[in-house]
């Protein structure tokens, strides 16, 4: 018999990373539902303000039209404020809460048994960020950077399969870019989480950092799960619009006509962000963790984003002024502070 050791069998593939971001979407199942209570309770409260101040603008189309008018741009206009001040706060710690389960899913891939995971998410988002509104300023400001980063370092017109005379298709490319954007922002606040280091500050510039040595396959599929939502909403009008229509048949009211047409929409891009969206950011955080796996923080790229943007000067100046408490228990994420699983520790 030779004494040659047999050959190991190969290590199995993974799995496929949309495969992946739908079983981390299922086994966090108690968001979703909290998702779907929370956006079906705006969309009632959305459903009571349209037909409060659609009935007063009928009421008084027939005698003050210019008030008439104003109730209905009340009507209208006004769900879309209430959700963007709901947004910055009950929805963040939402979606803070259920990034920090996803990433603790992926890291360790279990939670703490007995856990409740909404009250485990929320906790680590209050251990981290303190407050809220420090979560809102820390995803806007590397929101702004990753904008900033993918204009400058990021030529659409080589990224994608268009030639040089496309001018407009690459002008669309770099909108729909643009807009896919916001995924990447939440990924980096998952990696931020992930370090387990109290200076969230420092931790989410090493994510930027890290960004932007391997943006490719992370901007790649955040734009893919940002036209497949653009998809999900059309097929959310197709299947709410056919009935819609058909009461639009039945009625004559102008006014009711524009508010069923508001309220398919607003229901639509409601479900959209219930349960399209988590999956999205599941799929974004995956890829974000297993592009950047391994890889060191290259000073080169601190100092070129630094040249670039005003808003990363910012974000470094924040990370040093940032007083770090010790913290025996870890952030429950394993390893050591200051480092993220599969990354090596960086300086600065």
């Amino acid at each position: 018999m030779s004494g040659t050791p047999p050959t190991p069998p190969p290590a199995a593939p993974p799995p496929p990373p949309f495969r992946t971001a739908v079983r981390l979407l299922t086994r966090t199942t108690p968001f979703l539902f909290f998702n779907l209570a929370i956006y079906g309770g705006f969309f009632l409260g959305i459903v009571l303000w349209l037909a409060v101040f659609g009935g007063l603008a009928a009421l008084f189309a027939p005698r003050v039209e210019f008030l008439a008018l104003i109730f209905m741009m009340i009507a209208v206009f006004g769900p879309g404020g209430i959700l963007m001040f709901a947004r910055r706060y009950l929805l963040y710690l939402v979606k803070g809460a259920h990034i920090a389960v996803i990433t603790k899913l992926l890291v360790d891939d279990e939670l703490p048994p007995g856990t409740n995971q909404i009250q485990y998410g929320r906790q680590i988002v209050q251990r981290y960020f303190k407050e809220v509104s420090v979560l809102f300023v820390l995803d806007r400001m590397v929101d702004r950077i990753v904008k900033r980063f993918t204009s400058r370092f990021v030529r659409i017109v080589d990224w994608l399969p268009l030639g040089s005379g496309a001018t407009k298709a690459a002008r669309w490319a770099a909108t729909v870019v643009n807009r896919s954007l916001s995924y990447v922002d939440q990924a980096i606040i998952s990696y931020a989480i992930a370090r387990g280091e109290m200076n969230i500050w420092r931790s989410a510039r090493h994510g930027v950092i890290l960004y932007a040595q391997a943006y490719p396959p992370i901007l790649t599929t955040a734009v893919k799960v940002w036209l497949l939502g653009r998809a999900f909403f059309l097929l959310c009008l197709l299947v709410f619009g056919i009935p819609a229509v058909l009461l639009l048949l039945m009625f004559n009211a102008i006014w009711f006509q524009v508010l069923m047409i508001v309220g398919v929409l607003v229901f639509s891009s409601l479900l959209v962000r219930a349960v399209f969206e988590p999956f999205a950011t599941a799929y974004v955080v995956l890829t974000f963790h297993h592009a950047t796996a391994g890889l060191e923080v290259d000073p080169a790229w601190d100092q070129r984003l630094q040249s670039v943007s005003g808003e990363f000067k910012k974000l470094v100046g924040r990370a040093r002024e940032f007083q770090q408490k010790p913290d025996p228990a870890d952030g429950g994420f394993g390893g050591q502070p200051g480092q993220a699983p599969g990354s090596a520790p960086a300086g600065g």
